[in-house]
């Protein structure tokens, strides 16, 4: 691949991978390398090389010969993804509690104001968006590369489906930002035995909401 294509590649990847992310490509989505070369004006290479990093991040998948869909996130999968950030995102909040700066706290105490700026402009994709950026700005105060890769590796998947079923049910979008208010308050005090149970309560509440939201849509969406 020379260097044009290269860059093209990686706006063609940027490009898909916020039209993912943002809900505006929905889940089961077909993407068709030489349809997407048409609309993105490049080659079908670049456009190969996006979907394949986009399938090595799970955000993808491989259907046929033909193509691509976007993923679509099953029950199990959703399960399986609850369970990972038990492990990750308590962990990450004991550590934070007990090494976060002052800095990375008041960085937590304006991504909250600004989810409250989203939720009352009833921007849910943003809401999502900043509130997983307090829980990345959580992991990464531990200071632990090995977290913040993991919680990384999940952390897609989480806002794939999650945008979804805020759509479904907006109103559980406040009872979020109630929790993670408490959770950085809490990382604030550098009270990790508290902080840890917000989070580990916090995660509860919304894999309880998920499997209730779930149970009432799950024959009107493509998501299960």
């Amino acid at each position: 691949m020379d260097a044009k294509e290269l860059l093209d590649g990686m706006s063609v990847y940027s490009r898909l991978r916020e039209a993912i992310l943002s809900g505006r490509l929905s889940a089961g989505a077909r993407l068709v390398s030489q349809r997407l070369a048409g609309e993105f004006g490049v080659s079908r290479t670049p456009v190969k090389e996006a979907l394949a990093r986009l399938e090595g991040e799970g955000l993808v998948v491989r259907e046929g010969n033909w193509g691509y869909n976007v993923r679509t996130i099953s029950l199990r999968d959703a399960e399986e993804i609850f369970e990972a950030r038990l492990v990750i995102e308590v962990a990450s909040a004991e550590r934070a509690a007990q090494r976060a700066t002052d800095d990375e706290a008041r960085a937590m105490s304006r991504l909250l104001r600004s989810c409250h700026q989203h939720l009352r402009s009833e921007n849910l994709v943003e809401f999502q968006h900043t509130s997983r950026a307090i829980h990345e700005l959580i992991t990464q105060a531990t200071g632990n590369s090995q977290l913040i890769r993991m919680f990384r590796q999940v952390n897609d998947l989480v806002i794939l489906f999650g945008i979804s079923l805020l759509r479904a049910n907006p109103y559980r979008a406040q009872d979020i930002l109630k929790e993670n208010e408490a959770i950085v308050e809490a990382i604030q005090r550098r009270d990790s035995n508290e902080a840890v149970r917000l989070m580990r309560l916090h995660i509860e509440k919304g894999h309880s909401s998920f499997r209730q939201t779930a149970a009432s849509i799950r024959p009107a969406i493509s998501l299960f």
